[in-house]
C-alpha cells in the first residue's frame, strides 16, 4: 500500500465529510439492526432459549452479546468510521493478517448460501401455514397409525409418555409436526438418497429468491431502505400481537416444574456453550460486513451510539420472540398436566426452530394465522440479511473488476445466479448441518484473529486514542477491560465449540467406507481446510509483496496509510495528543473554529458574561471537526 501524499500547501480546504450511501442515520441504524436480525437472532436463538430453561440461557446469551460481541462490534464500526475502510483495509492495522480479509469473502459466500437454504425452508412453512389446514394440524396427509396431534390426542400422548417412563424406550408415536418436517426436510438427506440434491421445491424457491434479488438490485439502495423500514414496522406490530396472544393462553402464567428451571444434575458444558456462542455471533461480527455497511460514515458522527442502540434493539426482539415460544411451551405443559418430555427434540439441528415451534404454535387457539405470521416474519428477516450479503458481493465485483462496472446488469445477474446454483448441493439437510457448523466455527475464528490483532498486537491503548481523536470522548474502563479479555473469551468458546462439534452427533448422512467418514463430516473438513488455506495463501502474498518492496519488517506494524482518508485529518492524527482533550481545550477549540458573536457592535459595553450568553452556533459553518 502506498503512503498518503501530504500536500505542501496546508491551506487545503477542509473536507472530512464523505457522502454515505445511506441517506440518514435512521436508515443506517435500521440497516445495522437488520443485519443483526440474522439467522442466529431470529431462527436459532428463540428456539434454543425457549427450549432450554429460558431464564439462565437468556442471562448467558445477554452476557456474551454485551461483554464479547458488542465491544468487537463497537471496534469494527470505529475502524470503519476512522479510516473509511472496507473488508480488506480493515486489516491494515496488522497487515500480516490481511489474508483473513480474503477468507472473509469466502465465509460470506458460504453464509449467503446457508441463509438462502434456510429461506427456502421458511418459504415452505409460510406457504403451508397460509392454507386452510396446515399439515401439522392433522395426520390426514401421513396415513400413519402412529401419527398424532398432541393437542387433539391428549390421552394417546399421555399413554405414550407413561410407556416411555416405565419401559425407558420410545413408544413409537410421532406428532404431525415431526412427520411433516421429516417429509420435507429431515429425511431429505444423503443417507436416504442422493436425490435430495434435486429437491424441486427448494430449487424453485431459491431460484425465485435469486431472481427477486436481481430485480431489486437495479435500484438497490432505494429499495433496501424502503424494505428495512417496512420490516421494522411490521416486526414491531406482529411481535407485539404474538406476545399478547401467547400471554393470553391458559398456561402462560403458570409455573411448569420441568421447564422453568434447569436440571443442574444433567446440565453439561455443551448446554452452557450454546447460548454463549450464539450471543456474540448474533451481532454479525467476523465477516467484515459491518465495516462495509459503516463505510463512509462521516467523521465524528453518532455512529458509535448507533451500534449500541441497534444491538440492543436486536437483543430485545430476540428475547421477545423467545418469550412467545416459551409461553407456548408453558401452555403445552399446563395443558398436559405438566408432564415431562412434553417438548419434542429431533435429531436435526433444524428440528426445534421449524418442527417443534410449529407444534407449539398449535396451542395458540389452533389458528394457523399465528404460524403464518411467525414464519413470514423470520422469512423477511432472512431475506434482508441475504439482500445485504448479495449487495456486498456485487459491490465487491464492481470495485475490483473493471468489466463488472461496464456491465452492471450482467454482473448483478451473475451474482444472483451464482448464489442460487452453488447453494443447490447443500439443500440436503445433513449437508446444511455441516454448512451451519462450519460457518459458525469460522466466524468465531475470524473474530478471534481480529480481537488478537487489534487489542493485543496493535494495542487497545492505541485503539482507544483513535476513538478519542475520532469522537472526542475517552473510552470508558468497560470497553478497555472487555478489549483486553475479549481474545481470552473467544478462545475458550472456540476450544469448547471444537470439542463439542454438533456435526458429529448426527447419523443421517451417507458414509464413505473408504475414508471412514460421513458425507457431512467430509464436507465440513473440506470447507474448513479451504478457509485456512485462503488465509495462508493471503499471508504469503502479503509477505511476498512487502519483501518485494524491501519492507518485510513493516508487515508487523500498521500500514503507512492507516488512519483517516482525509489528508488534513490524517496529519492531525499524527500530531494528536489525547491528554489535551480537556473541557477547557474543547471550548477554546469550538470558539476558534466555528463560533461567532452575534450583534458584537451592540454588545461592546456589556460584561464578558453577558457577551458569552449571546454567543451562538453558526449552523451554516458547522463541521464534524467541532462536533465534540
Amino acid at each position: 500500500m502506498k503512503a498518503k501524499k501530504i500536500p505542501k500547501n496546508m491551506d487545503t480546504k477542509y473536507e472530512p465529510e464523505t457522502k454515505c450511501r445511506w441517506n440518514s442515520y435512521q436508515t443506517y441504524r435500521l440497516i445495522l439492526w437488520g443485519w443483526m436480525m440474522n439467522e442466529i437472532s431470529t431462527v436459532f436463538a428463540p428456539a434454543d432459549l425457549s427450549h432450554h430453561g429460558f431464564y439462565i440461557h437468556m442471562v448467558l446469551y445477554t452476557i456474551s452479546a454485551i461483554f464479547v460481541g458488542l465491544p468487537l462490534l463497537y471496534s469494527e464500526v470505529c475502524i470503519a468510521q476512522y479510516t473509511n475502510c472496507n473488508t480488506f483495509t480493515l486489516w491494515n492495522h496488522f497487515p500480516v493478517f490481511r489474508g483473513v480479509a480474503y477468507s472473509s469473502i469466502y465465509l460470506i459466500i458460504l453464509k449467503t448460501m446457508y441463509v438462502l437454504i434456510l429461506s427456502t425452508w421458511y418459504i415452505q412453512y409460510a406457504i403451508y401455514s397460509a392454507i386452510d389446514t396446515p399439515p401439522w394440524f392433522t395426520c390426514d396427509e401421513f396415513n400413519d397409525t402412529y401419527c398424532m396431534v398432541k393437542r387433539i390426542n391428549v390421552s394417546i400422548f399421555q399413554h405414550c409418555l407413561e410407556t416411555q417412563f416405565l419401559l425407558d424406550e420410545d413408544c413409537g408415536m410421532r406428532t404431525a409436526s415431526y412427520c411433516f418436517f421429516q417429509r420435507e426436510i429431515g429425511d431429505n438427506n444423503t443417507l436416504e438418497s442422493m436425490s435430495c440434491l434435486y429437491a424441486w421445491k427448494q430449487l424453485i424457491a431459491s431460484s425465485a429468491i435469486s431472481v427477486s434479488l436481481f430485480v431489486l438490485s437495479l435500484k438497490s439502495d432505494k429499495f433496501i431502505q424502503i424494505f428495512v423500514k417496512i420490516l421494522a414496522a411490521y416486526l414491531t406490530v406482529t411481535v407485539f400481537i404474538l406476545l399478547s396472544i401467547s400471554l393470553s393462553t391458559s398456561g402462560s402464567w403458570y409455573s411448569a416444574r420441568t421447564i422453568l428451571g434447569v436440571e443442574w444434575d444433567n446440565y453439561t458444558l455443551s448446554d452452557c456453550l450454546r447460548p454463549v456462542s450464539l450471543g456474540f455471533l448474533s451481532l454479525g461480527t467476523g465477516y467484515g460486513m459491518v465495516s462495509h455497511l459503516s463505510a463512509n460514515v462521516p467523521f465524528r458522527s453518532p455512529a458509535m451510539m448507533t451500534v449500541i442502540t441497534s444491538s440492543l434493539f436486536s437483543l430485545c426482539f430476540t428475547f421477545v420472540m423467545s418469550l412467545i415460544i416459551f409461553s407456548g411451551i408453558k401452555t403445552m405443559s399446563y395443558y398436559h398436566g405438566e408432564e415431562e418430555n412434553v417438548i419434542e427434540f429431533g435429531d436435526s439441528p433444524f428440528f426445534s426452530p421449524l418442527a417443534s415451534i410449529s407444534e407449539i404454535l398449535i396451542y395458540f387457539d389452533a389458528i394457523q394465522i399465528w404460524s403464518f405470521i411467525w414464519y413470514l416474519s423470520i422469512l423477511l428477516c432472512l431475506y434482508l440479511v441475504l439482500w445485504i450479503q448479495y449487495l456486498f458481493l456485487r459491490d465487491l465485483l464492481l470495485d475490483y473488476v473493471p468489466f463488472a462496472r461496464r456491465r452492471y446488469n450482467l454482473t448483478s445477474a451473475l451474482v444472483s445466479s451464482f448464489i442460487s446454483i452453488f447453494s443447490w448441493p447443500f439443500i440436503c439437510s445433513d449437508l446444511t448441518s455441516a454448512l451451519s457448523d462450519v460457518t459458525e466455527i469460522l466466524q468465531i475464528c475470524n473474530c478471534l484473529l481480529l480481537s488478537i490483532s487489534l487489542y493485543w498486537i496493535y494495542g487497545y491503548k492505541k485503539h482507544s486514542v483513535d476513538i478519542v481523536f475520532m469522537i472526542g470522548i475517552k473510552s470508558s474502563y468497560f470497553w478497555k477491560i472487555c478489549w483486553v479479555l475479549n481474545p481470552l473469551f473467544i478462545t475458550f468458546i472456540l476450544f469448547a465449540k471444537l470439542n463439542h462439534w454438533a456435526g458429529g452427533e448426527f447419523d443421517d448422512s451417507h458414509e464413505f467406507v473408504s475414508v471412514s467418514m460421513r458425507f457431512d463430516e467430509l464436507v465440513f473438513f473440506i470447507l474448513f481446510i479451504t478457509h485456512f488455506s485462503i488465509i495462508i495463501l493471503g499471508t504469503l502474498y502479503e509477505l511476498y509483496s512487502y519483501y518485494k518492496h524491501d519492507k518485510i519488517l513493516n508487515i508487523f506494524f500498521p500500514s503507512e496509510d492507516w488512519g483517516p482518508v482525509d489528508i488534513i485529518l490524517y496529519r492531525s492524527r499524527k500530531m494528536f495528543v489525547p491528554e489535551i482533550m480537556t473541557t477547557e481545550f474543547l471550548y477554546r477549540q469550538v470558539r476558534i473554529h466555528r463560533y461567532t458573536v452575534k450583534n458584537r457592535n451592540n454588545n461592546k459595553n456589556k460584561s464578558s458574561s453577558q457577551i458569552t450568553e449571546n454567543w451562538s452556533l453558526d449552523i451554516g459553518q458547522w463541521s464534524a471537526l467541532t462536533s465534540n
